[in-house]
């Protein structure tokens, strides 16, 4: 109960006395969206976005028992996977944290015959960032390893509707080699910093089928400086040449036959 009144202090304090403008307007942001989710049900977003109140989507996310907030990321990856769903490769997600992504995922392949979808994860948080994680944006926090941790028995349980789900518990990319002769039409990679992001990259990328479609959640975050450059460096020598940076933070890329 402490912790959580003191939270709110902070919140507020930060929103009120942060001198420098661009800090400011991040920190009342943060508060202005801690009070919308404390008072429960009411959302900050533009009100005549069609996906807000598509009933379908909103009767399946309900489901999902991890207490992450479904946003637009979310709606992004169900959009995304489903539109490669015809595809005959496995799913994958590198960093799962609460297991949100993949649910979101895991529905857009739910009953198709002989598909798999993978989670690879530490379950032990982030792992150490390296100087090329360093934002430059003064608005940005620098990640810590250990960030983000959440139990393995956790996510399998926020997962455990879907039977066609594989966990690989280890840091990246030491369980790879475990699915190197499968073949993928969608990859989530959500690991924050640099080099598990160009690793996941890197190995994902030559097993992803022509169509098939990569996705990096920290792409076009300033607190996630090497995520992006990990994403740029790879695909700059590659036939798709550049990042696609959606609005939400994500880039993406389809697969060149």
């Amino acid at each position: 109960m402490f912790s959580k009144f003191f939270n709110w202090v902070r919140l507020v304090a930060q929103a009120v006395l942060t001198r420098e403008p661009a800090q400011r307007h991040v920190r009342r942001y943060e508060l202005l969206s801690a009070l919308a989710a404390r008072l429960g049900g009411f959302r900050l977003y533009t009100h005549s976005l069609i996906w807000w109140k598509d009933a379908a989507f909103q009767r399946l996310t309900q489901g999902y028992p991890g207490g992450q907030k479904i946003n637009p990321r979310h709606y992004n990856l169900h959009q995304l996977a489903r539109s490669v769903s015809d595809l005959p490769g496995d799913s994958v997600e590198c960093g799962v944290y609460k297991g949100a992504g993949s649910y979101v995922i895991a529905l857009a392949f739910e009953g198709k015959p002989g598909h798999l979808h993978h989670v690879f994860d530490s379950f032990e948080g982030l792992s150490a960032p390296v100087e090329r994680d360093r934002p430059s944006d003064p608005t940005a926090r620098p990640y810590e390893s250990g960030e983000f941790a959440t139990p393995e028995e956790t996510v399998r349980r926020n997962l455990d509707r879907f039977g066609f789900i594989r966990f690989y518990k280890g840091w990246i990319p030491t369980r790879f080699p475990e699915v190197v002769d499968r073949r993928f039409a969608f990859v989530h990679i959500d690991v924050d910093l640099y080099e598990p992001t160009r690793d996941s990259i890197a190995f994902f990328y030559e097993r992803l089928l022509p169509g098939g479609i990569l996705v990096c959640d920290d792409y076009g975050f300033t607190d996630c400086p090497g995520a992006k450059r990990a994403f740029d460096e790879f695909i700059a020598g590659k036939p798709e040449r550049h990042v696609i940076h959606l609005t939400s933070g994500q880039g993406m890329i389809v697969r060149r036959g």
